[in-house]
């Protein structure tokens, strides 16, 4: 078990599981670049490429929607289409076996997520991608993250709670 990248999956779970509970989209983008910055070097060291790969991106993308959010514009169609493109390539490129479809599979659904404006579809999706990211960091031997994953479903599921009952 490789310690560092464990420590890195712990310092990219707080603030991914803190990005769920924040109630402004900013703020929410904001917390999740650094979340995939840290996770990319998680993912890095682990050798798990793919997942890598798709946590940088998402971590350009973020950056992208971000500079949108803050001028409180909504984001073209067209960047949308140019990321999931751009996963695909990437995911082709990175294709180790089943196992490294997950993470595409997951950057797809949080390219999506972020790009529509409805928060409760965003932590819907936050939660069922937990669910997959539970699987794959066993096998890829990211622990620390399975334990972030779990809180991130009870994040998820809070923050509906709060935000959306009606």
């Amino acid at each position: 078990m490789n310690i560092f990248a464990q420590i890195m999956g712990l310092l990219a779970i707080i603030t991914w599981v803190m990005s769920i509970l924040l109630k402004n989209k900013k703020d929410i983008i904001l917390s999740q670049i650094v979340a995939n910055a840290i996770y990319s070097i998680e993912y890095a060291i682990l050798k798990a490429y793919s997942a890598a790969s798709m946590n940088f991106l998402s971590f350009i993308r973020l950056i992208i929607y971000y500079i949108f959010a803050k001028k409180d514009k909504k984001l073209p169609k067209f960047i949308l289409v140019i990321f999931v493109i751009l996963i695909i390539i990437l995911g082709i490129f990175t294709y180790n076996g089943l196992l490294s479809i997950i993470p595409i599979i997951i950057t797809l659904f949080y390219a999506y997520s972020l790009w529509q404006n409805n928060l409760k579809i965003a932590r819907i999706i936050y939660i069922i991608a937990a669910v997959l990211w539970i699987y794959y960091n066993f096998r890829v031997g990211a622990f620390v993250g399975i334990v972030g994953n779990i809180l991130e479903i009870i994040a998820g599921a809070i923050s509906l709670i709060k935000y959306h009952q009606k």
